[in-house]
């Protein structure tokens, strides 16, 4: 069984962090958590105001006063992805989000994120393009992390030929 997670994070750059996880489980369940960065002790404070404006629309200052911290993060997602063989995300950043926050909590994580064209891989008479082109076929991402999740999870489901019910 696999599950999807995506993250959004503060910007695209090596001194960007992510700001929130969300993962969508094989029952078609989801969760996110917006992380605050100033429960980072890496002194998380790189900002790309295009990204809060025109991408995920979170504030630093909503992450401030509704995040939950690093550690309650990754206990959390340590305590809900155990469970599963295969943790995919869409991007190489989302492994580089994991590492930076699994960083700053100090933890590893419990289970391994596997970047989806690498997992396909190992599907016969599917690949990475066919992924893509069901994201396009269902339009433009949201780009909060929870409905980001669900948006990969439909994607994959509807190459792999499985049923899928994510709520809304």
């Amino acid at each position: 069984m696999w599950v999807t997670l995506d993250f959004e994070a503060s910007g695209l750059s090596d001194a960007s962090y992510p700001i929130e996880v969300g993962y969508c489980l094989p029952d078609g369940n989801s969760i996110s958590l917006i992380i605050n960065p100033d429960s980072s002790p890496e002194g998380w404070q790189y900002w790309d105001e295009f990204a809060e404006k025109e991408i995920h629309g979170i504030s630093r200052q909503q992450l401030v006063t509704q995040g939950v911290s690093v550690l309650d993060v990754c206990t959390h997602l340590n305590n809900a992805l155990c469970y599963y063989d295969d943790v995919l995300c869409d991007s190489q950043w989302d492994l580089f989000w994991l590492g930076r926050l699994y960083k700053a909590a100090h933890m590893r994580p419990t289970f391994t994120l596997t970047e989806v064209g690498h997992w396909l891989r190992d599907k016969e008479g599917v690949c990475r393009e066919d992924f893509l082109s069901a994201l396009d076929a269902l339009g433009p991402a949201p780009h909060r992390a929870e409905p980001d999740a669900q948006y990969i999870r439909r994607a994959l489901s509807s190459i792999l030929k499985e049923k899928v019910h994510v709520s809304s």
